[in-house]
């Protein structure tokens, strides 16, 4: 059994890690934990001041070493740690295929109104276009 659980690397996601690493346990299965570093310009046109070029692979690299430090305490679970560049959406469908994923565990923000409208939802996105199981960790608002 293979489980990919896609991080934002918020408070929120850590939270949503945890409950995909308990399915994993129950499940007897390994874990994908991917993050994805998103260079598509849909964020900087809502946002002026927003730099449209950033280093990346800087991110990309900042992303595995507090996926790596977050995660170390679930040590009894085989897991890797996927780290791309590109759209969220169309990355993590392509990895969940590519690795033959048969659940993804995702959560979502909170968010509403405006910010939902800007920022899109890619939870909405992933639960429409996935081929395989999605389970939705709703945001916690008491956590926060």
């Amino acid at each position: 059994m293979k489980i990919m659980i896609a991080s934002d690397l918020s408070e929120n996601s850590l939270l949503m890690i945890e409950e995909g690493i308990k399915l994993a346990r129950q499940l007897n299965g390994a874990v994908w934990i991917i993050h994805v570093v998103d260079n598509t310009s849909q964020y900087s046109n809502y946002a002026p001041g927003l730099p449209k070029v950033c280093n990346w692979e800087e991110i990309g690299q900042y992303a595995i070493e507090f996926l790596t430090r977050e995660t170390q305490k679930y040590g009894n679970v085989d897991k890797e740690i996927v780290v791309r560049i590109g759209d969220p959406r169309k990355e993590i469908i392509e990895q969940a295929a590519r690795l033959d994923i048969s659940y993804l565990v995702i959560g979502t923000h909170g968010k509403t109104g405006l910010s939902h409208w800007v920022m899109g939802s890619n939870a909405e996105y992933l639960i429409r276009h996935a081929t395989l199981p999605v389970i939705v960790i709703p945001y916690r608002r008491e956590t926060h």
